[in-house]
């Protein structure tokens, strides 16, 4: 399931066919039982039917609310991590020799591995991380040992912070929809398929197909936004790469 979850129109074929599959289902097993034939039978159909989709529309609107204050976040990080990184490059520059060349170079590549991070996934990206992060801080504690200024105390601060904003990202990123969510929502779905499909006297393809459709849809939305690196829908890294930019320009 969490192959799906991570290819959103993958899950939109998947789940479009399967609740198709379930009307159609209903639908024979309508043509079997003959239930319609009777008409308080057909209008307890109905209602079941229309709570169910009632159902499922709340469950999708309430994992839509969930996913995108997140999406948003992972956003708002991806800036915040450019500041960090450039803030902590600038205070860079007053550190003594030879910290500060190793450091700057160290920063630099950093901010390459932070911004490739977004397309090869933070797991992937973690250990590159990790290891420039160990490094950095290693510099930091050789300058130390010689002096302690309000200098070096500031670009402690704000490498902390550098480092600090990194795990924020990771736990973005970590932060998904529950998988018990999903399930539920899948359940219900190929329940309401059923029952749309049940609920008909005579078959027409427009209403086993159209629902199937939209929810798949919807579903497919859901995944996208919530899935980081994979689908149509990504956060963007501009800030990232005019970071990258001016930290290769200022090289040259």
């Amino acid at each position: 399931m969490s192959f799906l979850l991570n290819q959103p129109w993958l899950l939109f074929l998947v789940v479009a066919v399967t609740l198709f599959g379930s009307s159609l289902a209903g639908y024979r097993f309508a043509l079997v039982t003959r239930i319609n034939e009777d008409s308080h039978h057909h209008e307890q159909i109905n209602s079941l039917r229309e709570g169910l989709f009632v159902l499922l529309g709340l469950l999708l609107g309430f994992t839509v609310a969930m996913v995108l204050p997140r999406f948003d976040e992972r956003r708002q990080l991806v800036i915040d991590e450019a500041n960090s990184i450039g803030t902590t490059m600038l205070r860079a520059e007053m550190l003594p020799e030879p910290e500060r060349s190793k450091s700057l170079e160290l920063l630099r590549e950093y901010a390459v591995v932070r911004r490739d991070s977004a397309t090869v996934g933070p797991e992937q990206s973690l250990q590159p991380t990790k290891a420039l992060q160990a490094q950095l801080w290693q510099q930091i504690v050789l300058v130390t040992q010689q002096s302690q200024t309000a200098v070096i105390s500031a670009y402690i601060q704000t490498l902390n912070d550098t480092i600090d904003v990194s795990e924020k990202r990771l736990a973005a990123f970590e932060n998904r929809v529950p998988r018990p969510v999903w399930i539920i929502i899948i359940v219900v779905a190929v329940f309401q398929g059923f029952a749309g499909g049940f609920s008909l006297k005579r078959k027409l393809w427009f209403s086993l197909v159209a629902a199937p459709l939209v929810i798949a849809v919807v579903m497919a939305l859901i995944a996208d936004l919530d899935s980081p690196h994979t689908g149509l829908i990504h956060v963007e890294q501009n800030s990232m790469e005019r970071l990258v930019k001016d930290v290769a320009g200022s090289k040259q």
